[in-house]
């Protein structure tokens, strides 16, 4: 009888915990210079995920031969020309990702950001985050970003805005951006799921054993 009761209360448990979700990786969102499983590319690799301006973004395999900071192990520079002198600008960086069977009001994107120069990110066309100053020579180093407001259902545009004008001359010097991110939310609870067989099993296991139980009382 023993069982009974401990099988029921296991059944009942999983029934109580249909539906509560926790939080999922946003599979769809991605930092600069990866390719599709998160892996960085390979100098003057086209990045899949992100575009410059309408342009093509190509990953800087070697930061350290324009002063920058290394790339990380998740992440790589990425600049509209493969030798990132890519013009006076302003360039604008664009991914974007999709939260469908998310909920929106769940979603957190933190991680790391360097740029060259001084970076502003907006989503959904909402500023969210000012990256350091040109004066910090934010190229030199990676600032933690944090983004938990501003997102909607369905999909969702990141952009990262690059001035790249604190200097004179055609080329106005190197210009990038390495963004190292991984974002989560919950799921809507529609697609938290339905109890797995054994659970159902188990449950009508133990409600069998308390309706025994009655009867023997009796």
């Amino acid at each position: 009888m023993r069982f009974l009761h401990f099988a029921a209360a296991v059944a009942c448990a999983g029934v109580v915990g249909l539906g509560q979700a926790s939080a999922a990786p946003i599979s769809t969102l991605f930092s600069t210079g990866v390719d599709a499983t998160g892996i960085p590319l390979p100098n003057s690799s086209v990045d899949p995920h992100y575009t410059v301006s309408g342009g093509t973004a190509y990953a800087i395999g070697s930061p350290g031969s324009v002063g920058w900071v290394g790339n990380a192990a998740t992440s790589s520079w990425i600049s509209n020309a493969t030798n990132t002198y890519g013009g006076g600008g302003p360039f604008t960086y664009t991914t974007t990702f999709d939260l469908a069977g998310f909920d929106p009001s769940t979603a957190v994107i933190t991680g790391q950001m360097a740029s060259d120069d001084q970076a502003v990110i907006y989503l959904n066309g909402v500023d969210v985050f000012d990256g350091a100053l040109d004066a910090a020579y934010p190229w030199t180093f990676l600032e933690p970003v944090t983004i938990s407001s501003g997102f909607v259902s369905g999909l969702n545009t990141l952009e990262i805005v690059i001035p790249n004008n604190v200097e004179s001359g055609a080329n106005d010097g190197p210009t990038g951006l390495q963004l190292d991110i991984a974002g989560t939310a919950d799921p809507v609870a529609s697609n938290v799921g339905v109890p797995e067989p054994a659970t159902i099993a188990l449950l009508g296991i133990g409600l069998a054993g308390f309706g025994a139980l009655r009867r023997r009382k009796k």
